[in-house]
């Protein structure tokens, strides 16, 4: 009788578990994105005596890049968005990306993704 009982418990069981584990992983990672996010809204507004725009949304997408691989994001400068950079002192500068995480839940695997994104803003020196 225990035997038949587990047949049915042991599926539902392993997939909380495993769901427990992902769900996890997908904190994890949102946080390193917020982390990458804020350090790269810090380097768009400390103050460069000649701000170039290019130069500056440049540096702050690397900044952002770089963080999240140390992180194990792998980010593209086509998920960043960087507005407000050289716009002068007390205005906002905001860095926003965005990272799909792939759901994998064994005995699921049709879950899909989901989007996580995070955006930081903050005031240019």
């Amino acid at each position: 009788m225990a035997m038949v009982e587990m047949i049915f418990v042991l599926p539902v069981l392993l997939l909380l578990i495993f769901a427990i584990a992902e769900f996890g992983l997908m904190f994890s990672r949102w946080l390193t994105l917020s982390n990458a996010v804020r350090e790269g809204a810090r380097e768009l507004v400390v103050f460069r005596a000649p701000c170039a725009a290019g130069a500056t949304e440049t540096a702050a997408k690397n900044k952002v890049i770089a963080y999240a691989a140390s992180g194990g994001i792998t980010l593209g400068a086509s998920d960043i968005t960087v507005t407000g950079e050289c716009a002068g002192a007390g205005t906002a500068g905001t860095v926003q990306a965005d990272f799909d995480f792939v759901l994998n839940v064994p005995f699921a695997p049709s879950l899909g993704t989901i989007n996580l994104t995070y955006t930081s803003q903050m005031r240019n020196e």
